[in-house]
């Protein structure tokens, strides 16, 4: 339990930092290219964690330096951190881009620009700032697959441990109740913050953000924004490459055989859990924002505090009878698995789109005789419908890449991508690993990169 205290602690403290960092000077300057500098950097939140993990194994492994340091506490620090940089920088923009200019410049008739990041902006988005911290304190809590694969040893490995290898379910449970409580105090504490700030703004602001314009030292910011992508992103998909191609095509191939199988089942839950985190994630949102039902907000980030292998076993624990033993068996336990590890972050995402529709609107509809179906089906969804495509990308990579509950609840005969990966690594060659861990990600590249183009298309029309 400390070690995963510690390492929580660590990571959220370098995520926040390194994203609060790079989130100023994408946000409040006029930094060059900062729009594709704000995509690559989303790039390691859209990579399965695991996926970044082996790609990283593969650099301190094929330059035969550090691999003590990967497979050690500090490797799940440093990748967890490289992991979670993107959310902290998610967070923490949304509290800057919503800072009035017209204080800062106010501001700025007084003093200078250092002194108003002191007195005026860091302190406007000190919220955003620790929630950032609590949010990726709870997620490098709860994570499971970096420190299994790094085998560092917290308390996700332990529970999973305990419960699938010696069957000590009493053990698992008191285990799982700890680590449970740690992070629904932690989001009850951070709820007033949590719950106001935006966590993913993907809308227009009312008003205009102060760009500060960057003049010396401009090519400096730049320079350490591509180190950082450089030695965060590229390097370890660069080695990873190497090492499935450094003895032929043969790893390569061999990877798509083993993994073709597995290929559409992976696509097609991720499509199904999007789709109900869609629907039910509208639902929820609808009757907070819209009904003032906070209870649904204080439920469902109980829920989200619950950590994946947590509720694999929570899952298991009530799926497993007689009445319900046809979900137990199918692939709907993977999907409720879905449902329930990331139901919050989809009913914040609309959330946040549906409070960027003024009420007076359908309040208007409704007096001119429209019912609740007819609201919904020419003023709300209309209104919201690009954002909730981008909603289901999001919703689709997440389920994509989860494998703490997926690992735990999988009927047989419905290995995904990352099980597969999972379960045969300690056992393959290192190229044949590399090479699954390349299509795996080619395979999410490909796909995400097709929605992307089809939700291009659809807003041209």
């Amino acid at each position: 339990m400390l070690k995963s205290l510690e390492l929580a602690f660590f990571v959220a403290t370098i995520s926040t930092i390194l994203g609060g960092f790079f989130a100023f000077f994408l946000t409040k300057t006029n930094l060059p290219f900062k729009n594709i500098f704000k995509i690559l950097f989303l790039a390691p939140l859209f990579l399965s964690p695991y996926i970044l993990t082996l790609s990283w194994v593969d650099f301190f492994v094929y330059f035969n330096q550090g691999k003590a340091f990967i497979y050690s506490f500090w490797g799940v620090v440093f990748i967890l951190s490289l992991v979670f940089t993107p959310l902290s920088m998610l967070v923490i923009s949304s509290g800057l881009s919503n800072i009035n200019a017209k204080l800062e410049e106010a501001g700025l008739m007084l003093t200078s620009y250092p002194n108003v990041v002191l007195k005026i902006i860091f302190p406007m988005v000190k919220p955003a700032i620790f929630s950032s911290f609590i949010l990726v304190f709870v997620f490098a809590l709860s994570e499971f697959s970096v420190p299994a694969f790094l085998s560092v040893k917290v308390l996700t490995t332990e529970i999973f441990t305990q419960f699938s290898a010696f069957y000590n379910y009493a053990l698992a449970l008191t285990n799982s109740m700890i680590l449970v409580a740690i992070a629904i105090v932690l989001l009850l504490t951070e709820r007033f913050y949590l719950s106001n700030s935006s966590f993913l703004s993907i809308g227009t602001k009312s008003h205009q953000s102060k760009i500060v314009e960057l003049n010396r030292g401009r090519y400096l910011i730049i320079i350490v924004h591509l180190f950082y992508l450089f030695g965060a992103i590229f390097t370890p998909i660069i080695v990873l490459t190497m090492q499935t191609f450094e003895g032929g095509t043969e790893s390569f191939f061999k990877a798509i055989e083993l993994l073709s199988p597995n290929i559409i089942d992976s696509l097609f839950y991720a499509t199904i859990g999007a789709l109900g985190l869609l629907f039910f994630g509208s639902i929820f949102a609808y009757i907070s924002v819209r009904e003032d039902i906070k209870m649904v907000d204080t439920m469902l980030l109980i829920l989200f505090g619950v950590p994946s292998t947590v509720l694999g076993i929570g899952l298991i624990k009530f799926f497993n009878t007689p009445s319900l033993d046809f979900i137990y068996g199918s692939f709907w336990i993977i999907i409720i698995a879905y449902l329930g590890k990331f139901i919050f972050i989809s009913h914040k995402l609309i959330s946040n789109a549906l409070l960027q529709i003024p009420k007076s609107i359908e309040e208007s509809a409704e007096i001119m005789g429209a019912g609740f179906f007819m609201r919904m089906r020419t003023i709300i969804l209309p209104l919201i419908a690009d954002k909730l495509f981008i909603i289901f990308i999001i919703g689709f990579i997440f389920c994509l890449g989860e494998l703490g509950a997926t690992i735990v609840v999988y009927p047989a005969g419905s290995a995904l991508m990352g099980i597969k990966l999972y379960t045969i690594m300690a056992n393959a060659p290192q190229s044949l690993i590399s090479a699954m861990s390349l299509v795996i990600l080619l395979v999410t590249i490909l796909v995400v990169g097709g929605l992307l183009t089809l939700y291009r298309l659809i807003i041209k029309l």
